[in-house]
């Protein structure tokens, strides 16, 4: 009996190892299959990585091209508004001759409004920095310049009786200046001389494409007139460069200049120091008419430029791409490794354990992920959710598994989500799927979002589950639209300073025509041309405020540069109201000053300061029309600040309006433009200061100014 039990306990401890040998093998034999899936999804992952970048490289090559194109288009366009800059200045030279002229015939010799409409016309042309020189020529006499007298009979060279003279001026093959004239009557004639090297300065120089293009000018023999940065090559012909160094494309830019063609082209760097046949330039002209000339002005700027900012972008690009791919591919090789390893081990082992470890570790990787996911089966219903879709859809996670997406009785979806037709495409088509939605979230708040579908395979090559991928892109969306505002309003500032820039002409012609008329009125009596009179009062009043405007607005959309210094601001406002004082004294206003001599130095341009304090001690001025006292105060403020007070007596701002003090155009005075404070706030914010005022009716008006101290010499370098 005894002998029969230990044969049955002997047969049955036999049966459990060989079932746990089984059991082993079995367990061997699946993580050598799971290792073969794994390095078989891992090397079919690194081959699609591989021809997504060779896809990509072939995309970057195509774009190169491409961005070239539109880089020289843009090229183009800066040397069509340099070049209009100058046709533009040329053309309101010769008008502005021909104005002056006309008064000129109607006024003697000795008239002393000659020398008045010879300062007139110097000042309407800009001054030194544009124009050389004006005055008067008499034929047969001798040049009163200096540079007329190196050209003796520069008038003889003009057409007999021609109606204007416009001659470019050479000293031997190069030109130096550009000379124009219009005959006054009496042989005399009115003129004015461009320096070649003021024109360059002005019009030539401050062009700039990218971060170092430049442009050049090149006259109608094919000479380099201008080359900013390169001296070397001005008087030197460029298709004897283009010759020198044996480039085709440069012979080839240089025959279409000849011809006055537009367009734009690129051609080998030869630059000095770049004999490389590697280093483009890519080059964008167009023609110009200067008097009997045509001229050519060309900007250009290397193609590193545009190569690097394609690598960037690519690069960028590439990068995001892969590493997305990547976690895609990762989360469906955890997906269908947890859930190979999920059957096998509930259908032969049950291994609860090492289940609920995969969908923690899963769980943990998807809330790791800062944008929503979940996967769907083919029912539609929810597998597996993050987070991040938890907190879009205002659920807990366990609420939502296993709950349907879209349709009757599923989750609560809020409109825009709700559609299953993304998933659809994704289990019919087997590819990636993609959308848009405009998604208002519960409590409200609206969200744009991006949606994407990827397929997990199963069995048989078909999908049978599906990553939904839900990506908020509200913020970037609103940024950019915020650039593309900010664009335009860029554009609509350019073009309408250069409306302001032309409506100057206009009005000058109008206030000349306006003093002629005056001159004629002059000879009849006054009871008869009262009337008239007071029209052309009302005349050159309305010409005076729409001059002012257009100057102001011009200072507020070009500032004033001279280059910032670290200074005493005391000295800065103790000059500016020195130069005051007569003013005040006039008006009854008693100036009165109160510095701190511990205030700290300040860093700041000396003419943007002297414009803001300027406008505001203006201000204080006109405020107080039956006198007063003007306090202008400084104190060391906290934190290494510089405080500055200008305080008033006059009829201060009433509440009605102080909102608006700052903004654009508005108003208190009847000929105020309205850009004087928001001149002066433009100025002090540039210089990292701040403006605000307290003000009381009848009481009088206070601006207080806080700006920072100068950085150490330290900190700078």
């Amino acid at each position: 009996m005894t002998s029969k039990r230990v044969d049955r306990a002997m047969a049955a401890q036999d049966e459990n190892k060989e079932t746990a040998m089984g059991a082993t093998s079995r367990i061997a034999e699946s993580r050598r299959v799971n290792r073969r899936y794994r390095y078989v999804v891992i090397s079919g992952a690194a081959a699609v990585l591989l021809i997504l970048l060779g896809i990509s490289l072939k995309i970057h090559s195509g774009a190169r091209g491409d961005i070239e194109i539109q880089f020289n288009r843009q090229q183009l366009l800066i040397a069509d508004q340099a070049s209009g800059r100058i046709v533009s200045f040329l053309g309101e030279l010769t008008a502005s001759l021909r104005f002056s002229a006309r008064f000129l015939r109607t006024v003697g010799p000795g008239h002393p409004g000659r020398m008045i409409a010879i300062a007139g016309l110097y000042e309407r042309l800009g001054g030194r920095p544009r124009i050389n020189q004006v005055g008067i020529l008499r034929e047969g006499a001798p040049d009163p310049d200096a540079s007329l007298q190196e050209n003796p009979g520069i008038l003889s060279r003009c057409p007999p009786g021609a109606e204007s003279c416009f001659l470019i001026v050479r000293k031997g093959e190069e030109p130096e200046f550009i000379f124009a004239a219009v005959p006054t009557g009496n042989r005399d004639w009115v003129f004015a001389t461009v320096l070649l090297e003021d024109l360059a300065r002005v019009f030539i120089n401050p062009v700039q494409s990218g971060l170092k293009g430049r442009a050049w000018l090149m006259d109608g023999a094919g000479r380099i007139l201008i080359s900013p940065g390169f001296p070397v090559f001005e008087g030197v012909r460029l298709g004897d460069i283009a010759s020198r160094r044996g480039d085709e494309r440069l012979k080839r830019s240089v025959a279409r200049m000849s011809r006055g063609e537009r367009g734009f082209d690129w051609h080998f760097d030869f630059r000095p120091g770049k004999v490389s046949r590697k280093g483009r330039t890519l080059t964008a002209f167009t023609p110009l008419l200067v008097g009997p000339e045509q001229w050519t002005l060309a900007v250009t700027a290397s193609s590193s430029e545009v190569s690097d900012l394609v690598r960037r972008t690519f690069r960028k690009s590439l990068l995001v791409t892969s590493f997305g791919f990547a976690v895609i591919i990762a989360a469906a090789l955890l997906i269908l490794d947890r859930e190979r390893r999920r059957i096998r081990v509930e259908d032969r082992l049950h291994w609860s354990g090492q289940v609920l470890e995969s969908k923690t570790r899963l769980q943990a990787l998807f809330d790791g992920i800062t944008d929503s996911i979940c996967i769907l089966d083919e029912n539609f219903r929810i597998l597996m959710v993050n987070r991040e879709m938890s907190l879009l859809l205002d659920c807990e996670i366990p609420d939502l598994l296993f709950l349907t997406w879209g349709g009757e009785g599923g989750a609560p979806l809020p409109e825009g989500l709700a559609d299953r037709s993304i998933a659809i495409r994704t289990f019919e088509s087997g590819r990636r799927g993609t959308a848009e939605r405009s998604v208002e979230l519960p409590g409200g708040r609206r969200i744009d979002a991006e949606l994407y579908s990827y397929p997990i395979f199963g069995a048989g090559g078909r999908p049978h589950q599906v990553i939904l991928y839900i990506k908020d892109v509200t913020e970037r969306r609103a940024l950019e639209q915020q650039l593309l505002q900010q664009e335009r309003l860029t554009i609509v500032g350019k073009m309408s300073a250069q409306v302001a820039h032309e409506i100057r002409n206009p009005l000058s012609a109008i206030n000349l025509n306006a003093e002629l008329l005056g001159d004629e009125l002059g000879g009849y009596a006054g009871e008869e041309t009262s009337e008239a009179w007071s029209l052309l009062r009302s005349i050159k009043n309305e010409v005076d405020i729409l001059r002012q405007v257009t100057d102001d607005y011009l200072k507020f959309v070009r500032m004033p540069r001279s280059g910032r210094r670290v200074g005493d601001i005391n000295e800065l406002l103790d000059d500016l109201l020195n130069f005051h004082a007569e003013e005040g004294a006039s008006l009854g206003i008693r100036v009165e000053r109160s510095f701190s001599v511990d205030i700290p130095e300040v860093e700041f341009d000396e003419t943007q300061f002297r414009l803001a304090f300027q406008n505001l001690i203006l201000n204080a001025f006109d405020a107080m029309s039956e006198g007063g006292r003007l306090l202008v105060r400084t104190v060391a403020g906290p934190e290494g600040t510089v405080g500055i007070d200008i305080e008033d007596q006059g009829i201060g701002i009433p509440v009605k309006d102080q909102e608006s003090m700052f903004t654009p155009f508005f108003t208190t005075k009847a000929s105020g433009t309205g850009l004087g404070l928001v001149l002066t706030q433009q100025i002090l914010s540039e210089h990292r200061g701040t403006i605000r005022f307290s003000s009381q009716e009848k009481m009088g008006t206070t601006f207080h100014i806080s700006l920072p101290e100068a950085a150490p010499v330290e900190a700078k370098a």
